[in-house]
């Protein structure tokens, strides 16, 4: 009773702050998308550090900081790069034997989830550039839905009907059937968006952002849950109350995120200029 009234009440504020920080975009989206990457390194972090690894926190979580420098400065990716590659260095001052774990628990933790993540800031500032505000807004709210219906789709056809095991050994709830059904469940929500918020729109954008979000999204989820495996772990943390972690939350917008990003601006036609 009490989890499913803590989902309910990290939902009912949660769904708001996430449309209120895609209508506002700008530098407000920006940094909603900051604190999230960021609290999901902060998660992921913790993750290496359950595997035995001696990962520092301070250091990685200035480095994932840094992938933001490129939103608001020129040189940013250059400061970025460089930035992290001082720290990696810095971090291993005290503690040379274990280079090999700290680095790639750093490494990992500033791409998965900051830097992938990130790309959604990248999408929300060329579609305002792009189209009128109105439609940058629902282009980058379609993404959201597409992971949110997907898995709506894939929970309850997998309990309803899903028998054959998708992933057995990273998550043995997950079956074929339910797979299936997120996917089908995104494509008619894709429909849905174009015929009645983006005519632009070609049934061929429908059919490859119905599979960034509907498939591709449901293997970030499987990354997330053998990360979680690994580690000993349940959830990836406890910042969403009856919901886990961010990453638990966010896991398939990760995967989804570049990949959306680089079908609308280099792709599809929808973002020409």
């Amino acid at each position: 009773m009490k989890q499913g009234l803590a989902r309910i009440g990290t939902a009912v504020v949660g769904i708001p702050l996430v449309l209120g920080a895609i209508w506002l975009g700008g530098f407000y989206f920006l940094a909603f998308i900051a604190v999230v990457a960021l609290a999901g390194q902060y998660e992921m972090l913790k993750l290496v550090q359950a595997t035995g690894a001696k990962v520092p926190f301070w250091p990685s979580l200035l480095a994932g900081s840094a992938v933001f420098l490129r939103f608001t400065h020129p040189d940013g990716w250059i400061l970025a790069v460089a930035f992290t590659c001082f720290l990696l260095v810095w971090s291993l001052r005290a503690a040379v034997s274990d280079a090999v774990g700290r680095v790639s628990g750093q490494l990992a933790s500033i791409i998965y989830p900051v830097l992938l993540l990130s790309f959604l800031v990248d999408l929300r500032w060329v579609a305002e550039s792009a189209l009128v505000s109105a439609d940058a807004f629902v282009l980058t709210l379609l993404l959201f839905v597409l992971i949110w219906s997907t898995d709506t789709g894939a929970y309850y056809t997998g309990k309803t009907i899903g028998k054959t095991p998708f992933a057995p050994s990273i998550s043995p709830k997950k079956t074929w059937e339910g797979t299936l059904g997120g996917f089908v469940l995104a494509v008619v929500v894709a429909i849905f968006f174009k015929a009645g918020l983006l005519p632009d729109l070609g049934w061929v954008d429908v059919l490859a952002l119905a599979v960034i979000g509907g498939f591709w999204g449901q293997l970030g989820d499987l990354l997330e849950s053998s990360l979680k495996r690994s580690a000993g772990v349940k959830d990836s943390g406890h910042f969403l109350p009856g919901h886990g972690g961010i990453l638990d939350r966010f896991d398939s917008m990760i995967f989804s995120a570049p990949l959306y990003w680089m079908y609308l601006v280099h792709i599809s036609d929808v973002l020409a200029m």
